[in-house]
């Protein structure tokens, strides 16, 4: 075991002296939320301004968390983590089931303003409904944590495909069950009928019979023991849905002063607490929904000009090395000298083409 020795604040000597963090004037800053607005130290007033002062605080109710203690100006690039709680859709449950919930019971499972509807009233209503995203980003931050940009800045997208084959005894069948759901009778004499398989030759006939009959006694391969051929599968790659993007960010967290210190195990400690299960719910009978973390590359008080964007996502796995630099070092007052962060998150919903106009989605190369 290593100590780095006292490298940390004392007294009269604070990390903004060390640093220079502070703004020498007394003009009232603003920092890169844009929310947050004090005055220097030379001011009538204390900075309440965390971000340009290089020290976190509390701003309108949520803690304001930040590594490393340095000013960030306009020109800064930095990575915004919003801490917000998890919404469910309420939509799904009706009032009875609202209050019961409240008060612990368990949900009938009918969907609220919708019962007695249609089936296709109810499927509307259901296609319609507002995403676990959109009402993450309607709900105030519990806590606000900037990081650096990490290295490695990157984003992936991507959509499922798949092969898929029809035969044309499979779209014969297809045409056969539509048929039989718009012209039943016309269908079944034209089923009956070998006649309707129309001009082809007697090979392909008999292929087509062998084909049909196979599939009914479970033997796929008669048509080649019949005929010598196979059935052409007219193969295609066809959309099969959409995906939700995971993305993670690897921090090196190596605290130069007492302050940083403290700053660092409030980040750690915020992100295990809001990633976490709440075991209180329901009076017991239920398990609570971790929080949500909006992140948002930034640039000063705006968005980021050109990195992408993400949708709310949870945390769903962080690891902390406190070994940072594979040996274990630490200061006078047991904090670590060098600890490496890496979060995991995955989004709460899919990413659509019109998003790209619209929203967020405009920010950027967009999503």
């Amino acid at each position: 075991m290593g100590f780095a020795g006292p490298l940390f604040d004392k007294n009269n000597f604070s990390a903004d002296q060390l640093q220079n963090l502070r703004p020498k004037t007394g003009k009232s800053s603003t920092g890169p939320t844009g929310r947050f607005r004090g005055t220097g130290p030379t001011g009538s007033r204390s900075s309440s301004n965390p971000l340009s002062s290089g020290r976190g605080g509390r701003g309108g109710g949520a803690t304001v968390l930040r590594y490393p203690n340095k000013r960030l100006d306009n020109s800064s690039d930095y990575l915004q983590i919003k801490v917000v709680k998890y919404t469910p859709n309420s939509n799904l449950m009706s009032k009875s089931d609202k209050a019961s919930q409240k008060e612990g019971g368990t949900a009938s499972g009918h969907v609220a303003g919708i019962q007695g509807k249609s089936l296709t009233a109810k499927v509307g209503r259901a296609v319609n409904m507002e995403t676990a995203s959109s009402r993450a980003r309607k709900q105030s931050p519990l806590s606000m944590i900037f990081l650096p940009i990490p290295q490695g800045v990157t984003d992936n997208n991507a959509v499922s495909y798949k092969s898929d084959d029809l035969n044309p005894v499979k779209a014969a069948m297809a045409q056969f069950a539509m048929g039989m759901m718009t012209q039943p009778g016309e269908t079944v004499k034209k089923a009956v009928d070998i006649d309707s398989f129309g001009k082809i030759d007697e090979t392909t006939k008999q292929a087509i019979l062998a084909k049909l009959t196979g599939s009914a006694v479970g033997a796929e391969s008669m048509v080649t023991r019949a005929t010598g051929q196979v059935m052409n599968p007219n193969l295609e790659t066809i959309f099969s849905g959409v995906s939700i993007r995971d993305f993670s960010f690897t921090f090196t967290l190596a605290p130069r002063n007492q302050s940083e210190g403290q700053q660092v195990k409030q980040i750690i400690r915020t992100f295990k607490k809001h990633s976490a299960a709440k075991g209180v719910s329901g009076n017991g009978f239920f398990i609570g929904s971790p929080d949500i973390f909006i992140c948002e590359y930034m640039k000063g008080g705006a968005p980021h000009p050109f990195l992408n964007v993400f949708k709310p996502a949870v945390l769903s796995s962080m690891n902390v090395n406190y070994t940072g630099q594979g040996t274990y070092s630490t200061f006078y007052d047991g904090t670590p000298t060098s600890m490496t962060l890496t979060l995991n998150f995955q989004e709460l919903n899919p990413i659509y083409s019109e998003q790209y106009d619209e929203g967020v989605g405009l920010q950027g190369v967009g999503f």
